[in-house]
Order: structure tokens, then sequence, then C-alpha cells
């Protein structure tokens, strides 16, 4: 099965590997889904705008309504239906009571650590007593980060942090926390150290181990954008690290791939400014050749107050490019229209350097998601115009 979810608080699923969808759940008029995940087969949970929880406990056939913290939920992550994270504009929450009640991440010991590390890179709700947040210095998924973790359901925290890393997913997985990312080795011997792939898992996120798994496909491109099911290790396979052994799945590289991806052992479907499935099959290697895959992006940093304009809640795109032609620092104008679910309609790019640039911005932007804006006591639809500034570099 896979499972979207988006505007109209619409949640559907498909068997068939994305060719049929079936609706399980729609408001008319009603929130932006964020979010969707499953902890085990018959529990999962959904969240978006407007402080909006939904979940089940049959396995998605049918979907309860709960009331959240009144702002967008930003990320989540529940363990089961009464113990869980979230991530809203100006706090880190969790619950131990389904929702019903909400404590807001406090650190007695280390008050300065949410100034210092503003972005929630990932939350990670195990069991009933195990949670944790993996935070960042940026929003960029090479920045430095630590972690804040829960051993008693999120009644105290502490910080945790791993040396020698760089870490680019944080998920749980297999009853376990798992990070995935690079290690720097080799720092003693001449000439200094050099960075190698890295997975490592934890039953506490206070012991971590090294993972004994073959992480060569996750050389080139790195692991990113990871799921139970796996790592995207480029733009045409997902590296599953979490199980026995790796495994591979295969698929056509797609322009189009983000971050936000499912897949089963047949298909894969990945959300952008629509939903695209496509087939993949086993493999017994990663696919030859880097195919660049997307950025991840964290959500904005904490406490930063929200605009009185359009303020935009998923905003991924690539600063950094790689072109063959052109070289250095642009400044690109955007226009865009903005629908009064908070989807963008159309978007168009002036001052990109080559037509392939052009497209490429246009096409991350149209991916964007804005707080749907209100006037007068009514979502109405807009127009925005803001500029943004990317690197070109050469390819080596």
């Amino acid at each position: 099965m896979i499972w979207a979810c988006g505007t109209d608080e619409g949640i559907a699923v498909s068997a068939d590997g994305g060719a049929h969808w079936q609706l399980k759940h729609q408001t008319p008029d009603g929130n932006l889904l964020l979010n969707i995940q499953f902890a085990t087969a018959k529990f999962g949970y959904a969240a978006g705008t407007g402080g909006l929880v939904l979940t089940t406990d049959d396995g998605g056939v049918s979907w309860i309504t709960h009331s959240g913290p009144n702002a967008t939920i930003l990320q989540i992550s529940f363990s089961d239906p009464k113990h869980g994270l979230i991530r809203i504009p100006d706090a880190i929450k969790s619950t131990a009571d389904g929702g019903t009640s909400w404590s807001e991440l406090s650190l007695a010991s280390d008050s300065d650590v949410l100034k210092r590390y503003r972005y929630t890179y990932a939350l990670a709700a195990i069991d009933a007593d195990h949670m944790a947040v993996m935070l960042k210095q940026g929003a960029a998924q090479y920045e430095p980060q630590t972690f804040l973790v829960s051993t008693d359901a999120g009644k105290s925290w502490q910080r945790i942090d791993i040396p020698s890393v760089t870490l680019y997913s944080f998920l749980p997985a297999q009853g376990k926390y798992w990070a995935v990312g690079t290690e720097v080795v080799g720092k003693d011997r001449p000439g200094g150290g050099h960075a190698v792939p890295v997975a490592l898992y934890s039953t506490d996120g206070i012991t971590w181990s090294h993972s004994t798994n073959d992480l060569s496909a996750c050389g080139p491109e790195m692991c990113v954008a990871c799921t139970p099911q796996g790592c995207l290790s480029s733009n045409s396979t997902v590296t599953n690290i979490f199980g026995a052994h790796t495994s591979y799945l295969v698929f056509p590289p797609d322009d189009r791939l983000t971050t936000k991806w499912a897949a089963t052992g047949s298909a894969m479907c990945f959300a952008g400014k629509d939903v695209e499935c496509t087939s993949v099959a086993p493999a017994e290697k990663p696919a030859s050749g880097g195919n660049a895959v997307p950025s991840v992006v964290s959500p904005g940093p904490l406490g930063v107050p929200v605009s009185q304009g359009p303020h935009c809640i998923s905003c991924e795109l690539d600063r950094i490019l790689v072109e063959q032609k052109v070289q250095g620092i642009f400044t690109i104008g955007l226009s865009l229209e903005i629908a009064r679910d908070g989807t963008v309609t159309a978007a168009h790019a002036e001052g990109a350097p080559t037509p392939q640039i052009k497209s490429h911005i246009e096409q991350q932007v149209q991916q964007w998601l804005f707080e749907p804006y209100v006037k007068d006591g009514a979502r109405v639809n807009l127009k925005l115009s803001t500029r943004i500034q990317v690197t070109v570099i050469h390819p080596r």
C-alpha cells in the first residue's frame, strides 16, 4: 500500500503502485495535510495546518479527527496512539495521552541548546518511553547536529552528541532509532581524515552502534531522505540498510523526484506538484551512475514569529546548482500564484542564467506549500513576488 495526503484534508491509498487511488478521508475546504505515516500495520497518523491531527487504528479504513495546538504541525512522530512528538512553528511538544494534553520540550540543564540548534531536522518516537529530536544549526542536511533524547515519555530530556559524524537522516525503523550520513575516519593519519558513509542505530538514543551492512551505495550521492523502506542513494536507487542485509530497488531516473516518497516492492510514488509514480525492481547491486538526489531541508527555525503576509511552510530549494556552461552567484526573481489551499498553481522565474536552471527552479517552487492566506475571515488566492539567490558551480 502507498498512502498520500494533501489538500482538503485528503487521504488516499493505492494498492497497485499508483495506477488507481481510493479516497479514505476528505473535508471540503479543510486543512492542508503535510505528513502521513504508519507506526504499525494498523496505527497511522496524519497532521497539517490548523493544528489538525488524524489517526487510524484500523489500517486506514477510517480516520479520527483530533484537535492539536492551534498552529501548523510541521513534523510529527507517534509510536502508538498515545505517545508522540510534534513540531509547531514556535515549539516542540510531546503527548502521553493521545493529544489530550501537550508538554513543551524543555532543557533545564542546557537552556541555550534550542537557540544554538534552531532547526528540527527530524522527530522520532519508537515506543511509549523513548522519543528523540535531531536538531541542526542550519536548515541544510550538511549542518552540524545534536540530539535531544527522552527515556520517560517526554517528562525529561537530555542532550546527546555523536562525535565525528554529519547526519542526513534520522528516523524510527525496526523498533530502533537510525541515523544515516557520513563519518570522518583516520583523523590521526598524515594528511587528516576523510568522510565515509555511516549508519548508526540505538534502542535508547544514548548508546549508538555502527551497522555492519554494506553502505557502498551511499558513497557517491550519500543516502538521504530515508524512510523505513530505505534511503535514496541516487536518483535511480533506493538502498534499504535497515534489514538484516542491504537490499536495493532501482527505478528510472526522474528529474521531478522529491524527498517525499514511498515504495512497495514493485512501485514507488513521490509527491511534488502532483503525485508521480513509477515501477521499481529488486536489484543485486545499485544502479550505476551518480544521478543527483534532491536536497533535504528542515522546516524554518524554532521561535521565529510568523509573518503577517504569505507564510511558506515548506520551501525546499537547491541553493547550489551544477551547470556546465556558467558559474557564479545569481539573484532570481520569482512570481508565484498561490491557491486558497496554500498550493502553488503557477511559478515564473526571471534572471536565471540558463533555461535549464530556470526550469529546475520553477519545478521546485511549484512544490512549495504556504499557510492558507486568510482575508476578512476567508481563505483567498493571492500573487506573490520575491527573490532568491542561488550559487552555480562547474562540475568537477
